[in-house]
């Protein structure tokens, strides 16, 4: 007896298939086998797929159904208890070098909509955040609840007479007066400094208002506020200043800048090395160049330095600079006795990168260094095959194979890059996101975004 619930196919004839009966079990994993045309296919995609796309059809309206291809029946005395089929083609896959598993999965997508939204950037100069002020940044200074006497100013520059008048003459007609200098509080008239060189101070500002605040701003106090110091961030290209009586000077910038860097205002298009908006410029968003490869470098990494894991700098000529290596071992921090694979990316990245002077005979001279020498002389057949020898596809020296501009790695949520995520495993990044402490108001702008990164994870 046939078990409650399953396939039943009776007497099938489908192509080469001869009066096949045969029980198949529902809602489990059955994988069909045999010889090449036993009918497998012929069972599977003839006959059970068919009839339960037809029967499928059947349920659907004739309007309905004139979208639907035609499907016969199959040849076969009956076939019970079988649901609506689908049937999933089978595709060569063929590799993209700019398709992953995140970006395949969309959670690179909803990564770079978190950067983007709720990244902070940071100077690579300082290590500090970058911010740029806004109108309620310097609302919010004068909102504090305490009294304040301020002179609203902006910052206005020349660098010559010819540049100052035409400047003053511009502020004049826009019913400008006066021009401050914090350095001893003193006001002075426009035409007083349009007619005199010299006699004033350095670091004059435009004096845009003054207000006088007694506690919490009132509603047509912020209204007056917030056009003065619009005013201000327009005027100073995109510095102002709040001077209180007090002598002390607030400084605010609307310029996305630190360090004396200008930064790139994060975006999705920064974080896609698919676009050449944030496309590594030297590796093109592949984040592999045609270079000198570390693995043909070392080919056996479990070799120390000391055995020669380094092919290149082997032989009577070439072992004088892993001798120089040796030599300066203790100085650099490089243990030459341990297997290549143990040492660090410090440790690896000053056997690559360290630089010796060439005038110094006891200088180590590191392997980019190493190779540069060699393309100098690549003139001489032996120099010209070590070159081709060690050649192949290695990892973007610019940007570390992460295939995005540096910008982009400036640019960190929760402490880390969008690079630092993408080197994660799926484990290691569902944790992370599980562990992740946001703001209050990070957590209002990237909650859903979060979630659906979480929901691909799982």
């Amino acid at each position: 007896m046939p078990a409650e619930g399953n396939i039943i196919v009776k007497k099938a004839r489908v192509n080469n298939l001869k009066d096949i009966t045969v029980e198949i079990p529902r809602n489990r994993l059955v994988v069909i086998t045999g010889v090449s045309g036993s009918g497998k296919s012929s069972l599977a995609f003839d006959t059970l797929f068919a009839e339960g796309q037809r029967r499928f059809a059947e349920s659907l309206s004739s309007y309905a159904r004139q979208f639907l291809g035609r499907m016969s029946k199959p040849d076969v005395d009956m076939i019970e208890g079988i649901p609506p089929a689908i049937a999933i083609e089978q595709k060569v896959n063929i590799k993209n070098p700019r398709s992953t598993v995140a970006t395949t999965t969309e959670i690179y997508d909803y990564l770079r909509i978190l950067f983007a939204r709720i990244g902070r950037t940071y100077s690579p100069v300082s290590g500090e955040e970058v911010r740029s002020h806004t109108v309620g940044d310097v609302l919010a200074a004068l909102s504090d609840g305490k009294p304040h006497a301020v002179y609203i100013l902006a910052d206005v520059r020349w660098d010559s007479r010819e540049d100052k008048v035409e400047l003053m003459l511009s502020l004049k007609e826009e019913g400008y007066g006066r021009l401050f200098s914090p350095a001893d509080g003193t006001l002075y008239p426009i035409e007083d400094v349009m007619k005199r060189d010299g006699r004033y101070p350095d670091g004059l500002w435009l004096l845009v208002d003054r207000v006088k605040t007694s506690g919490m701003p009132d509603e047509d106090m912020r209204t007056r506020l917030h056009s003065s110091i619009q005013s201000a961030f327009d005027k100073g290209n995109g510095d102002m200043a709040l001077w209180e009586t007090s002598g002390n000077l607030l400084r605010f910038c609307a310029r996305f800048e630190r360090d004396g860097i200008t930064f790139r205002r994060p975006d999705e298009y920064l974080f896609s090395f698919n676009s050449p908006l944030g496309a590594c410029p030297v590796c093109g968003g592949l984040g592999k160049i045609v270079g000198v490869s570390e693995d043909l470098v070392v080919p056996d990494k479990t070799k120390s330095i000391y055995d020669g894991a380094i092919a290149c700098w082997r032989g009577e000529k070439m072992s004088w600079f892993k001798d120089q290596l040796i030599k300066n071992s203790e100085k650099l921090g490089i243990p030459i006795f341990e297997p290549y694979a143990k040492l660090t990316e410090k440790q690896k990245h000053i056997i690559w990168t360290h630089r010796g002077d060439y005038e110094d005979p006891d200088a180590y001279f590191g392997l980019d260094q190493f190779f540069e020498w060699v393309e100098s002389n690549r003139y001489k057949i032996q120099y010209k095959y070590m070159l081709s020898r060690y050649s192949g596809r290695t990892t973007c020296h610019a940007c570390g194979g992460s295939r995005l501009r540096k910008e982009a790695l400036y640019v960190k949520v929760g402490g880390k890059t969008i690079h630092d995520l993408l080197s994660m495993t799926v484990d290691e990044l569902l944790l992370w996101f599980q562990n992740c402490h946001l703001t209050a108001y990070e957590s209002e702008i990237a909650g859903k975004t979060i979630e659906e990164i979480q929901y691909r994870l799982q």
